[in-house]
């Protein structure tokens, strides 16, 4: 056997035994909790910065929220927006008890961007849970209830799944994109392997995040969320971890506009998980490395063997995708994963040559 053979069936072989063993933890994590009676106090935070236009859903959303009012605070955190978000914030906030407004004017000991701003605002919450969630996502009205249903005595950190609705192919491809990158943390916590979570869906206990000292103890990163659960999972004495697939703790987000912000958005994340060595990363230099194989074995394989390679990736990327697109029922991705596995490998390409050129990352129009 020739050895570009040999090299790219053992990354085709790697792929798919990483992907087997994630599998198997996405069915481990689409057991469905029984319901509990596990009511506490429960704060959840929205951080904002000039989101005029998506904020109002996000906040009607959240009044929506099927829990107790006298229970729940939803804290609206206005991180120095110069559009009309502190507006829209405080007309609500001054109408509704359950909603707190909270405005950032300064920066916490050597904190930046978002990580700031969280860090204030769970300095203000009263909950024994903390819900974390982003201005551009409308909530489950179960999300609270249903999430809290997972919670065992020693968990730390709960997350799930945010997705977007199918569209357009821009915005499809993106729903594909979020679908597969959240199905690999949560196969990765059924294995017991936490590897990641969004802050847009995302709880942890209060009495966990005190015990490592909250986020001005934690080295800063671009992905807070990344970094809360990786520490909370080690450090603290509430190691369980869970990242439920269940259609009643799903999100719905809102898609990039265009390519600046999708590369942009890209970037960031990859920069924030190359901030500690976890599986993840493994996955990522698979993802690449069958990425470019894809783009590029055209040239130096057979080319039966090249279509060979293609098929069965994209074969068990459905088998994979299946669990996640059972229970929220997005059967209308499978239309677009031919052209996913392209825009995939594209992206996780031109990713890695932007980090290369430039380690520096863009939030908000803030560079970090």
């Amino acid at each position: 056997m020739p050895t570009i053979d040999i090299i790219t069936n053992s990354i085709l072989f790697a792929y798919l035994l990483m992907h087997f063993i994630m599998l198997i933890g996405l069915l481990i994590n689409s057991r469905k909790a029984k319901r509990s009676i596990f009511e506490p106090k429960v704060s959840v935070i929205v951080c904002a910065k000039d989101e005029e236009f998506s904020i109002e859903a996000c906040i009607k959303s959240l009044l929506s929220l099927n829990y107790p009012a006298e229970k729940l605070e939803a804290i609206l955190v206005n991180d120095r927006s110069v559009d009309k978000t502190a507006d829209i914030m405080q007309s609500y906030s001054s109408k509704y008890s359950q909603l707190k407004y909270l405005e950032i004017k300064e920066q916490l000991e050597n904190m930046k961007g978002k990580t700031n701003a969280l860090a204030q605002a769970i300095k203000t919450a009263t909950g024994e849970v903390i819900f974390t969630t982003d201005a551009d996502i409308e909530v489950n009205k179960n999300w609270v209830r249903r999430m809290l249903d997972y919670y065992k005595s020693d968990t730390g950190v709960a997350a799930g799944y945010s997705v977007i609705k199918p569209g357009k192919l821009f915005y499809s491809l993106q729903s594909a994109d979020w679908l597969y990158l959240l199905s690999v943390a949560a196969g990765g916590d059924g294995v017991g392997i936490p590897i990641s979570c969004v802050g847009n869906n995302m709880s942890f206990i209060k009495k966990a995040y005190d015990e490592i000292g909250g986020y001005e103890k934690i080295k800063f990163s671009i992905t807070e969320d990344f970094m809360l659960l990786q520490k909370i999972h080690k450090e603290s004495s509430f190691k369980h971890t869970i990242f439920p697939i269940d259609d009643e703790t799903k999100n719905i987000t809102l898609p990039c506009t265009n390519l600046t912000q999708l590369f942009r958005q890209k970037k960031r994340w990859a920069m924030g998980g190359l901030g500690e060595f976890n599986l993840g990363i493994v996955v990522g230099i698979l993802s690449w490395l069958t990425g470019a194989v894809i783009l590029s074995g055209w040239a130096y394989m057979q080319i039966n063997n090249w279509l060979f390679f293609i098929l069965v990736k994209f074969i068990f990327d459905c088998v994979f995708l299946f669990p996640s697109i059972k229970e929220f029922r997005m059967y209308k991705i499978y239309l677009y994963l031919p052209f996913y596995e392209i825009y995939f490998a594209v992206y996780v390409i031109i990713t890695s040559v932007l980090i290369a050129i430039n380690r520096k990352v863009i939030w908000k129009d803030q560079k970090i």
